[in-house]
């Protein structure tokens, strides 16, 4: 390790490249300040969580990366739809006709490429970037902190007023500290994903539509990433994996031979490169501030169950939300955050996650499921539904009693059936493809609304 007295110095240190450390870097770096962003991994490389929500669009705006994405070339989403595995229930939302124009649209993306131009961004800025510098120690202070990260063969460290884990699931701040992580689901989950060809893709302006399919016990994703590349994941119960004696790999083919709606929508594709499991799904630490001058970011905050694709927004959201307040202290001369604020600050982003914790809740319900792919034009209850799909983390008050009402309806409907029962149950034997994976006409407005 470099002497101290040798160390370099800066206002804020980010640990982690990715969405949530680069938007963080961008921030600070617009407002002149000195930062070191330090990413273990070498830019481009493989990632999961492909599919964005028009609410991060003025996050891309703000920060100013907006018009780089435009011209990236990347796939247009506008809007997501649900289907069930048997190929009986199909549900549509539109994000224009939701919510309002300016979020009627967002992308698609390839990581790799996605978080390239992200990082990219943040040192056209002024942020300095450090690709394969990894984190190895970490020294808290009053009023300084030391980091140890190993680059370029050496050990350094580097000292900083303000420090960022946007390490993602690794924690590393967490960890370091010792600190303990509360689950957000009674059920451990994991995913099994890889990039296909030839997958079937919708036509018209649904052609970037995000499609979740339902199974009993989990789901599948498809997420177009550009005119031939499509993201497929599947998600299932720890326990259910265990059950059934297949290694991960080996669930996700039967699965899509046994249920139709997999069967038809993969029957032609081809499988690009390896793939990929990830588990140990939902938690959150029950601070995001653990120190005066310490943010926790993104998934090294909390990680939620990707259904509704909320992971990078919410490292988005709360790389601004860390940044500003940073700038509040600074500006007024404090040492640090005040209890008051870190309690504020985990509250915020807790309350955005909690957001998509009730949503995700309800949607591995049956019955609430049920309601989901069913809504009630009464009350307008659907608007609330796009706006949450789209990415709405502070909802307005005629949003917010629309959500209360869609899950007063939901309890209702594990006693009474006031939308049709849906059986989740799979074909006993594939189908030869009789007819294209199930879609409907491009409503003139978003359902019930």
């Amino acid at each position: 390790m470099i002497e101290p007295s040798a160390a370099e110095t800066f206002d804020t240190v980010i640990i982690g490249g990715g969405p949530g450390g680069s938007t963080a870097g961008a921030y600070l770096a617009k407002a002149g300040r000195k930062v070191l962003i330090l990413e273990r991994e070498k830019f481009p490389r493989f990632h999961i969580g492909e599919s964005m929500l028009p609410f991060s669009n003025d996050v891309f705006k703000e920060t100013g990366v907006w018009p780089k994405l435009v011209d990236g070339g990347f796939m247009e989403k506008k809007g997501a739809e649900f289907c069930t595995a048997n190929g009986t229930r199909f549900q549509r939302f539109w994000f224009a006709r939701g919510i309002s124009p300016e979020y009627g649209q967002t992308f698609q993306v390839e990581r790799a490429r996605f978080d390239q131009v992200l990082l990219d961004h943040a040192a056209s800025l002024g942020a300095t970037v450090r690709e394969e510098a990894r984190a190895s120690g970490l020294v808290l202070g009053d009023s300084e902190h030391a980091v140890t990260y190993e680059w370029q063969g050496m050990t350094h460290t580097v000292r900083c007023r303000w420090l960022l884990d946007a390490t993602g699931r690794d924690t590393f701040v967490g960890k370091s500290l010792g600190l303990s992580r509360v689950p957000t689901q009674e059920d451990r989950r994991i995913a099994t994903y890889a990039h296909f060809r030839g997958v079937f893709r919708n036509e018209g302006d649904a052609a970037g539509h995000i499609t979740i399919v339902r199974l009993p016990g989990g789901w599948f994703w498809f997420i177009p990433l550009d005119a031939e590349k499509t993201s497929v994941g599947y998600v299932q119960r720890v326990d259910d994996l265990r059950e059934s004696g297949r290694r991960p790999e080996e669930s996700f083919d039967f699965v899509t031979q046994n249920y139709k709606e997999l069967h038809d929508r993969l029957r032609e594709a081809e499988r690009l490169g390896g793939i990929h499991t990830t588990a140990d799904y939902s938690y959150r630490f029950e601070t995001f501030a653990p120190h005066p001058r310490v943010f926790f970011v993104g998934d090294a905050a909390g990680f939620t169950d990707p259904i509704f694709s909320s992971g990078v927004m919410m490292a988005m959201k709360s790389a601004r939300v860390a940044a500003r307040l940073m700038g509040e202290a600074d500006a007024a001369g404090a040492a640090g955050l005040s209890p008051a604020q870190r309690r504020l600050y985990t509250r915020d982003v807790n309350r955005m996650m909690t957001v998509y914790v009730k949503m995700i809740t309800a949607f591995y319900d049956n019955p609430s499921f049920e309601l989901f792919m069913h809504p009630a034009p009464v009350l307008n209850i659907p608007s609330a539904i796009v706006a949450i799909v789209g990415g709405a983390t502070e909802l307005p008050f005629r949003l917010w009693w629309r959500m209360k009402a869609f899950y007063f309806f939901c309890w209702l409907q594990r006693r009474f059936a006031i939308a049709p029962r849906i059986d989740f149950h799979a074909e006993e034997t594939p189908r030869p493809l009789a007819r294209k994976p199930m879609q409907d006409a491009a409503p003139a407005t978003a359902p019930g609304v």
